[in-house]
């Protein structure tokens, strides 16, 4: 089973091989600014928009800053969270209290276990208690089973020992990359472990951001 992201005029679900597995775990690794959330958002419209119903964490935006940010870029998901489509659970203001969740009382909460795809934009370690970067691996490997599961990672925000054990028990891995090209910021989408492609795919993505369409995928031949 798959999940899928197709939105038309959009060629992003062809060129990352035409789905998401359901069971496994994805894992978006960017700096400040390369896109992380963008791409989160572009995936979970994309779903949504085929039924999927969604649990999306954020540990940056109130609800009112996120729904404004979605549709800036296109994305509108106000009537999806208000009807229950989409459950928006955001740890903001938590991060500022001393008390923390639980792993397990996360992925036990109603509004986050029966949905079918989990976004977690973006995962720290400070919005748990507690907390074991092996252990919660272990933990959410098995929560994947029958969803697909989404982190995006700035990687300042771990050791080069975490990033490591995250690499290794993420089942997908997408590096999100920029530079700056004759006064162009040049962004890329790098599918650099990606095991459970539907079809073929093409590792490197050019893309660009444009206001009110999101995510736009660069114009190049698939490999």
């Amino acid at each position: 089973m798959f999940l899928n992201f197709t939105i038309e005029g959009d060629e992003l679900d062809r060129r990352m091989g035409g789905g998401l597995y359901v069971g496994q775990i994805v894992t978006i690794i960017g700096g400040n600014g390369e896109g992380k959330t963008l791409l989160s958002l572009r995936l979970s419209y994309g779903v949504m928009k085929h039924g999927t119903e969604i649990a999306y964490i954020s540990t940056q935006f109130p609800i009112r800053e996120f729904v404004s940010e979605a549709e800036a870029l296109g994305y509108s998901l106000f009537n999806p969270i208000l009807s229950g489509q989409v459950s928006y659970i955001t740890t903001v203001f938590l991060l500022r209290k001393s008390r923390r969740s639980s792993v397990d009382e996360m992925l036990n909460n109603d509004g986050i276990k029966e949905k079918q795809m989990v976004v977690i934009d973006s995962f720290k370690k400070d919005i748990f208690r507690d907390f074991d970067i092996s252990d919660f691996f272990s933990k959410l490997r098995k929560f994947s089973e029958g969803r697909v599961v989404i982190l995006t990672v700035n990687p300042q925000d771990f050791t080069n020992e975490e990033m490591t054990i995250i690499k290794q028990l993420s089942t997908t891995i997408i590096n999100l990359t920029s530079r700056d090209l004759a006064g162009e910021r040049k962004h890329t989408i790098d599918l650099m472990k990606y095991p459970m492609a539907m079809k073929s795919f093409q590792q490197a993505i050019p893309f660009r951001i444009e206001p009110g369409r999101g995510l736009i995928v660069e114009i190049s031949s698939v490999s």
